[in-house]
């Protein structure tokens, strides 16, 4: 029996989770004593990248000692950004044509979703990949910029690229992310580190095939934005 264990976070204003529930520890020992004997946590890339952070690095670390200590055969996937993300232009896209967001020619190589879910798959239900980290990213850079255009391309019709300042996107993202988090981000965003702009080849390695692009994840998704 397997376990994909994914950090679930309550909604800033969100008292209605019980602690016991934020407790990676007491998760894994219940899975454990339910027979579950292998685990795949999702975590996140900033542990190696923004260990200083609370949000990105130090949080997401504790989950996983929690997992490494956890006396269950595990695998970790570390992703970058995720292609998903671009779901926050999807109302502008559909009324306007338009993409805001800042740092408009910094790139990022962006993970499909799909492609993690598929390397958890694989992790949980083959053998060979115990003890092993897994970096998640797509098969190149991506700037903000031409993501717009890979919408653009996806539908058809052109979409209008409009580049913020920090201030506003900050302004922007504390409607849904609280500010250290806001803060981190928009770090990684406008001024990445050299280990955040590697193309990894992990997912390759674990599937057999190159990740999916961008413009791969826009085609599928192109329904959110019409």
């Amino acid at each position: 029996m397997s376990l994909f264990f994914a950090r679930l976070l309550p909604e800033p204003h969100d008292t209605g989770i019980s602690a016991h529930l934020m407790d990676p520890r007491a998760i894994l020992a219940l899975a454990k004593a339910a027979g579950i004997q292998r685990v795949v946590r999702l975590s996140s890339q900033g542990v190696v990248t923004r260990p200083e952070s609370a949000s990105h690095g130090q949080l997401a670390h504790s989950f996983e000692e929690a997992v490494r200590e956890s006396g269950l055969e595990w695998t970790i996937l570390r992703p970058g950004g995720f292609a998903s993300n671009a779901y926050a232009w999807a109302e502008s896209v559909r009324d306007e044509r338009v993409v805001a967001a800042p740092f408009g020619d910094v790139g990022l190589p962006v993970v499909d979703p799909f492609d993690i879910a598929e390397v958890a798959a694989v992790a949980l239900r083959e053998d060979g990949h115990a003890g092993q980290v897994y970096t998640l990213t797509g098969p190149a850079l991506s700037t903000p910029r031409q993501r717009a255009e890979d919408l653009a391309a996806a539908l058809g019709e052109p979409v209008r690229f409009v580049e913020q300042t920090r201030a506003q996107a900050k302004t922007q993202m504390l409607h849904f992310m609280p500010e250290p988090v806001v803060e981190t981000t928009l770090d990684i965003l406008g001024n990445p580190t050299p280990e955040e702009q590697l193309i990894s080849p992990d997912i390759d390695k674990v599937l057999g095939r190159a990740p999916h692009a961008f413009s791969d994840w826009a085609q599928r998704n192109m329904f959110a934005f019409k």
